[in-house]
């Protein structure tokens, strides 16, 4: 059996204090411990038990940047997916690439917008312009998209900004 003494982290409490942790003279030559006990001296010094129910936690860090705000549910065109891409397909104009020179291949934009708590968007831009007229275009359609559904977080409609990148592709057609 090894000696041990109690020792008592410090609180900090308004009521008078009748655990005081022992002196550190008589802290030499025993183990701390939640207890005193008498048993055997010994060199070794362990650190205070961790009271129950307590002792290592996992923490878990976001890697989301500085400033950014997570919701928990992000912000859609009414309808979902298939409403949203059928609203584009439906409502681009497909030949302004075509009508403004451009030549076969794949032009993609970008085109990043608020969608507001109360579902209104605001500050649609381009965020690249590959040309052609395509940039213009692609800002053209999600303007006229009308009200979307708010993003939610903790059970509210809040601001989310939105990013939808648009592919038109022009191919030369063989005769």
């Amino acid at each position: 059996r090894v000696e041990t003494i109690k020792f008592t982290p410090p609180k900090i409490v308004s009521t008078p204090v009748t655990d005081i942790p022992p002196p550190v003279d008589k802290l030499d030559n025993v183990t701390i411990s939640d207890v005193t006990e008498k048993g055997e001296k010994t060199d070794a010094v362990n650190p205070p038990p961790e009271p129950k129910g307590t002792g290592a936690k996992e923490i878990r860090v976001s890697e989301t940047p500085p400033g950014t705000i997570m919701v928990q549910v992000l912000a859609a065109f009414p309808g979902g997916a298939k409403a949203w891409k059928k609203y584009l397909e439906r409502n681009l104009r497909q030949d302004v690439p075509v009508e403004n020179g451009a030549p076969a291949g794949d032009y993609k934009v970008v085109v990043s917008f608020i969608v507001n708590a109360d579902g209104t968007l605001s500050n649609i831009k381009a965020e690249n312009d590959p040309g052609y007229g395509v940039a213009g275009e692609a800002v053209r359609v999600v303007q006229k998209s009308g009200k979307w559904v708010p993003a939610i977080q903790n059970g509210r409609y809040v601001t989310y900004r939105q990013q939808q990148p648009i592919t038109f592709r022009v191919t030369v057609e063989q005769q």
